[in-house]
């Protein structure tokens, strides 16, 4: 086998895999991000069920118990649906999609991004353009 790897003069590879620089699906095609936001998501759902639920119970072990169960609940669930709502779109559709929520419905951000609806012209400008006669390659 050959394991030389190919340059060009400048150093550059030749064929560099446009997977490398992707974050890497953790658990059930979530990123690391996304797992975190799902359990953190999961425990904060599992806490504020878990409170009234201990109450009623009079046993404060319900409380952890609801947390981790919230956890699991969501990071599965939410693993499932976001893999597949991901499927067949660009690495950054999920954050550009938040984005666009935020600023759309909730106006925040709004200054990033592109909210004009309608069509869309291009017209020429009357400048002068330079003569090509003096282009000399």
């Amino acid at each position: 086998m050959n394991d030389t790897i190919e340059c060009l003069a400048d150093g550059t590879l030749v064929f560099l895999p446009e997977r490398l620089n992707r974050d890497p699906a953790v658990l059930r095609g979530l990123t690391n991000d996304e797992m975190w936001l799902a359990l953190c998501s999961g425990a904060v759902l599992g806490l504020i069920l878990g409170v009234p639920l201990a109450l009623a119970t009079a046993s404060i072990a319900v409380v952890p118990t609801s947390m981790i169960a919230g956890m699991a609940l969501v990071l599965f669930v939410g693993g499932t649906l976001l893999r597949r709502a991901k499927r067949t779109r660009p690495e950054t559709w999920l954050y550009r999609q938040l984005e666009w929520v935020l600023a759309s419905r909730w106006r925040l951000g709004r200054e990033s991004l592109i909210l004009h609806c309608g069509a869309w012209t291009i017209r020429r400008s009357r400048r002068l353009r330079p003569a090509l006669s003096r282009w000399q390659p």
